[in-house]
């Protein structure tokens, strides 16, 4: 997963905007990305596990410390997000019960690509 994140990370046109508890990067996926890789051939589109990594990594930045997948509520995948496509990831974390609720907008263009929110563990430090 570390090269799949290095590619990701690679692949944002600008580093993170915060505005308190909320942070917004964009990104953009070259046809040889390698979250394209088999899904699908001939016709590559985003999984929606690689969104759901965009938005970990951003929420990352934001509390700069790691992070550990918890859960997902509330996830809608309404747009396919195709190589070159300009993707503008939204995300606004608060806390609840020692866990960090980050309510993630992606969007291509003016068109909502998904929306769910992302339940994320700190991660302890070594």
């Amino acid at each position: 997963m570390n090269r799949m994140r290095q590619a990701i990370i690679q692949s944002a046109l600008g580093p993170i905007e915060l505005n308190g508890n909320s942070g917004r990067q964009t990104f953009c996926f070259a046809k040889s990305f390698l979250g394209f890789e088999g899904h699908f051939p001939g016709y590559s589109i985003l999984p929606g596990v690689l969104q759901n990594l965009l938005s970990q990594i951003v929420a990352e930045q934001m509390i700069e410390s790691p992070v550990t997948f918890h859960s997902i509520a509330r996830a809608k995948f309404s747009r396919q997000i195709c190589p070159d496509d300009r993707v503008d990831v939204r995300v606004t974390c608060s806390e609840k019960d020692d866990l960090l609720h980050c309510a993630t907008l992606i969007q291509v263009g003016d068109e909502e690509a998904a929306s769910f929110t992302l339940v994320l563990e700190r991660q302890e430090s070594p």
